[in-house]
């Protein structure tokens, strides 16, 4: 735990690099001191086919955090405010249509979550 997905659309390449934001934001999840580093899983997702607003193909980045339940509010808020800080240092400075930026904590309840590690 946590599980950290990335959503972002495809008209923000080749100037975004997915994996850079993956690991910028895994910094951020390893500063709040809310996780052990082997804990942290993390992928991104890319969707060609996405609409912002209702003609013209905007851009988004969304983060989605999976925790289990159990922090305060204020630790989520810090979070994700530093995760929508990491993809903005992921964007060009100038693009060249506005891209969204968003990332929110969902919790997970405890009691339905399950985990297994298969060898070393």
């Amino acid at each position: 735990m946590p599980h950290l997905v990335l959503e972002y659309t495809a008209n923000l390449l080749p100037d975004f690099e997915p994996s850079q934001a993956l690991h910028r934001m895994n910094t951020v999840l390893l500063a709040s001191g809310e996780f052990e580093p082997d804990h942290i899983k993390s992928r991104a997702i890319r969707f060609d086919d996405f609409l912002v607003g209702d003609a013209t193909p905007g851009s988004f980045l969304h983060a989605r955090l999976h925790l289990l339940e159990g922090r305060s509010d204020h630790t989520k808020q810090a979070i994700t405010e530093g995760l929508v800080a990491a993809l903005r240092s992921c964007v060009i400075s100038n693009p060249a249509k506005p891209v969204q930026i968003t990332a929110e904590a969902q919790d997970m309840d405890r009691n339905a979550y399950s985990k297994a590690i298969v060898g070393s």
